[in-house]
């Protein structure tokens, strides 16, 4: 790894300034990863750097002029820590206009140079989190002057597991009231030669604002680590929900001791996608639900059943943040550090699909990497049994480390679902897939691709069941992807008939108070 971050470290003059943000993204991954520093005894892991470097076509002039080879430690002009890429540019000495020699530096198309700012690190049990460039630089400070420490920082090969990363602009890059101009015209003190003063003060306009920042993201909260589950009351109404069903589910429930709680202010029992999702230990976002298969259907009716989850959460003593941005619940699937979403995200939110501006967004606004997942509407959009949802836990289950168990999309869509696994086995999942086609030999599709629809609650699962071949093989797919859970199974194919299943219907959160 040692060497692969070497070449990957080792810039140069003649780079294009896509190949460097490549090199960024490639490196952060590499650090996050597989790398900490190691001081004495104590590993710290990277949790938060800032990436900087100037060469002709990459014209990043806030960067600090150096001499140094790469992979060193280097003391910043603001008393922070670098990590110096491979670096070159011409300095001399000369007298300053009180008689003072000085060192000035000559930016000229043979210049490159640059660094990673280190803004935070976090120890290896998660108990201290040094936070600012100065914390980190505290690593460095007071060391044998004589003798050879045995406490200096080094960077060492460390595997972190899956780590997740979201990138965001670079801080501080302008102070208080402070121009542009007056910004790159300090800057230039430094040189006794460069470009056009004008030209760089579009430079730096146009990389001040550039996602060189990355934020390891933890994992997110597990499903295995929830502890409350709620339903809406409308799921027991005798006109519009099924109360048969929801008896057998809450005795279902408290058999398995898990007492349900019921929302209010509910308008439908589809508690999941309006409900907000569970980041953390004390992190819920809310978004903006306006979903087209309600505001755009032709039934006038639908758009009245909107709910509006500030109303239902009102007394129940859970603090959110908020997102301007369209989602659906059921378009969250928190896989370890990253959240699965189907590509309906863009459409919600009047974007074209792979949309890269809107995309960065998200990951800002939700605070995680997310993984993109394509999906295709079969059949007319105001038909029944047409999926217009776009949802992503109709299609994959996280089980925990890098393990992914996914629907049986694959069975009648051999194509899309080969596309979906691809894309997650590329963020380094393990992905089983379900199959029945191969199983049975007159398969449910109408009710099948529901299994992986299940709730699970603490090391409890309810999955459905509908009386089918299916069945006994669905069992066995999650037992083998969830072996340290206990099973129970419901009927439920009057619900599963009209889109959704278990974890659509119920909204499993963890209170810690508990």
């Amino acid at each position: 790894m040692i060497t692969k971050l070497k070449e990957l470290m080792s810039l140069n003059a003649e780079m294009s300034s896509e190949e460097i943000e490549l090199r960024f993204t490639q490196i952060a991954k590499l650090l996050f990863e597989n790398f900490a520093i190691q001081k004495g005894e104590k590993i710290y892991l990277f949790k938060e750097i800032e990436f900087y470097f100037y060469n002709k076509h990459h014209r990043d002039i806030i960067t600090h002029p150096r001499f140094s080879e790469s992979l060193c430690w280097y003391i910043n002009d603001f008393g922070g820590i670098d990590f110096n890429f491979s670096s070159e540019i011409c300095k001399i000495d000369e007298t300053d206009s009180h008689g003072k020699k000085v060192k000035k530096y000559i930016l000229d198309d043979s210049s490159c140079f640059g660094g990673i700012l280190i803004r935070q690190l976090i120890s290896e049990d998660k108990h201290e989190i040094l936070e600012g460039p100065w914390a980190c630089a505290e690593l460095f400070r007071l060391h044998h002057a004589i003798e050879q420490d045995y406490n200096f920082p080094i960077l060492v090969e460390h595997n972190n597991g899956m780590i997740g990363y979201i990138c965001r602009p670079r801080l501080n890059l302008l102070t208080g009231k402070q121009t542009i101009e007056k910004k790159v015209d300090y800057i230039l003190g430094d040189y006794l030669s460069y470009p056009d003063r004008e030209d760089l003060y579009e430079e730096f306009s146009n990389f001040k604002d550039k996602r060189y920042r990355y934020l390891r993201c933890d994992q997110l909260l597990h499903d295995s680590e929830t502890n409350e589950v709620y339903l809406s009351p409308w799921l027991k109404d005798k006109q519009e929900g099924h109360p048969e069903f929801y008896q057998r589910l809450t005795n279902l429930l408290k058999n398995c001791g898990i007492e349900p709680i019921e929302l209010k202010y509910t308008k439908d029992y589809w508690v999941r996608d309006y409900m907000p999702i569970q980041l953390n230990e004390n992190e819920f976002l809310k978004y903006q639900y306006y979903p087209d298969y309600l505001m755009k259907s032709n039934n006038p009716e639908d758009a009245g059943t909107r709910t509006e989850c500030t109303n239902v959460l009102r007394g129940m003593e859970i603090n959110c943040r908020s997102t301007k941005l369209i989602i659906d619940g059921g378009n969250m699937v928190p896989c370890g550090p990253y959240i699965v979403m189907t590509d309906k995200v863009f459409i919600e939110n009047g974007k074209e699909k792979e949309d890269a501006v809107f995309k960065a967004e998200l990951e800002s606004e939700l605070g995680h990497p997310v993984i993109i997942i394509p999906w295709k509407m079969h059949g007319d959009f105001n038909a029944c049994d047409t999926d217009k949802y776009g949802h992503s836990d109709g299609f994959v289950k996280w089980c925990g480390g890098n393990r992914i168990l996914m629907g049986n999309h694959g069975d009648q869509y051999p194509e899309e679902a080969a596309a979906i696994r691809h894309i997650l086995e590329e963020y380094g999942f393990e992905v089983t897939e379900m199959r029945f086609a191969d199983k049975v030999s007159s398969q449910r599709s109408d009710l099948n691709w529901a299994y992986i629809n299940f709730l699970q609650v603490g090391n409890k699962i309810i999955m459905p069941i509908f009386n089918i071949k299916e069945d006994v093989i669905a069992w066995q797919y999650i037992h083998e992807a969830f072996p340290d859970c206990e099973i129970h199974q419901i009927e439920m194919a009057e619900v599963a008939e009209e889109g959704g299943a278990l974890h659509c219907i119920s909204w499993n959160i963890r209170r810690w108070s508990v």
